[in-house]
């Protein structure tokens, strides 16, 4: 791995796999939802979507057709931090599917019939979210513990943010986001490194450093309960706990006890409530950090006439928890993990050590991180679980045919 810094501060990170026949491209912006506010919410991933239908080069269909005349992949997402864009080719064929790339995201066209034209998918993309209970539970979740702070803004934005947008918001946000200092380039696999580089070069080195660099914004943890009533088939509820940021030291004993109480197969909330019980369809227990904040998520899918029992259920294994993990669940959550980590830098395509690079200034070597999560110890996991686990802290938020609030409130106390 390399890492080379151009004059104007852009970062390019190097990652040659000469074993493998093709490789991948991918640009990382530092441009989310979390950098919006009331009124351009949901620019970002408008962004995302505008780059897609024309530069000042090719058309929509001149890039479509120019990365399938070439067997290239092109794609992109927006999370709240960041936007990412990339794409993947046959190892003679990356040099031109990087300069299609590159001169999407450099020099966009912003046709305003086209703005006009990618409102309307985007609001129905917005309705389409609105229609599942699982991303409904989600987004309120978030907009509620994270209430105050951008990280409450939904990363598609609303209806009426969408439908106001004006070309000069474009050409604004790009300016002042779609900078050098805000940018990590990745290059994975068999590549021609000069060349690469010298395309990079072509289109990233007339941008100046605006001095507009990414900085950690704290956002404060809300303990609320929100009740969404909607007449879904599925009834969707989530425990969230006050969590940790991105870099903190805590991450691998907490990452640990995901995996025993509700990550995977094996995990305890999945065999008690899904296996044993047969009370959800889905459950699961995740991390969710940003800059300066996270969380911690349980949540399921499941009959509305379940979510009693099943609440009840879930409520007791996150108490019986941080007291109760042997060296066997330890264990095979340490196994499970490293071959997660490990698996998934196989697969052809980039590693998280760009976004890393972004969101951190550095990147962190896998030996270093295996060796974190072998040396975690059964009295530092329930010392993590006690720590985060408490369920006089948590947050809910239930989404479907719910219950009155007095019933999540008993059992969620204990009482």
């Amino acid at each position: 791995m390399e890492i080379i810094t151009l004059e104007n501060g852009l970062r390019i990170l190097l990652e040659p796999r000469q074993e493998l026949r093709s490789a991948t491209v991918g640009v990382w912006v530092a441009s989310g939802s979390r950098e919006e506010n009331g009124e351009n919410n949901g620019i970002s991933h408008f962004i995302e979507h505008i780059v897609f239908k024309g530069s000042k080069k090719r058309n929509a269909f001149e890039i479509a057709e120019g990365m399938d005349s070439i067997g290239a992949s092109v794609n992109a997402y927006t999370t709240k931090e960041y936007t990412f864009f990339y794409t993947r080719a046959l190892d003679y064929h990356i040099e031109e599917a990087a300069d299609i790339l590159f001169d999407m995201i450099t020099r966009p066209r912003l046709d305003e019939k086209d703005i006009e034209t990618e409102k309307g998918v985007i609001l129905e993309e917005i309705a389409m979210c609105e229609d599942d209970p699982s991303d409904v539970c989600y987004e309120k979740n978030e907009s509620a513990v994270f209430a105050g702070s951008s990280l409450a803004l939904e990363i598609l934005g609303t209806a009426k943010s969408v439908s106001e947008m004006k070309r000069s918001d474009f050409v604004s946000h790009l300016e002042r986001f779609y900078v050098p200092e805000r940018m990590v380039i990745g290059i994975c696999g068999k590549f021609d490194k000069e060349k690469l580089l010298g395309k990079v070069s072509e289109y990233f080195s007339p941008f100046r450093n605006t001095g507009n660099t990414l900085t950690e914004k704290a956002a404060a943890f809300n303990q609320t309960m929100t009740l969404v009533k909607r007449k879904f088939e599925q009834t969707h509820l989530m425990l969230s706990f006050p969590g940790i940021p991105i870099g903190h030291s805590d991450l691998y004993p907490l990452q640990l006890c995901t995996f025993i109480l509700g990550t995977g197969s094996s995990s305890r909330l999945n065999q008690r409530l899904r296996e044993q019980l047969g009370l959800v369809y889905n459950v699961d227990t995740w991390l969710c950090r940003y800059l300066g904040s996270g969380y911690i998520g349980c949540s399921m899918g499941l009959s509305a006439g379940n979510q009693k029992r099943a609440l009840e259920e879930m409520c007791g294994e996150i108490r019986r928890f941080p007291e109760s993990v042997t060296e066997r669940e330890l264990s095979v959550a340490k196994e499970r993990l490293v071959s997660s980590l490990l698996m998934s830098r196989e697969q052809p395509g980039l590693s998280p050590s760009g976004c890393n690079l972004l969101l951190l200034s550095k990147t962190v070597d896998d030996d270093e991180i295996i060796s974190k999560i072998r040396a975690v110890t059964l009295d530092g996991l329930g010392a993590a679980g006690v720590k985060y686990f408490n369920l006089e802290k948590a947050a809910f938020t239930a989404v479907g045919r719910i219950e009155k609030r007095e019933v999540y409130e008993s059992i969620i106390s204990g009482a």
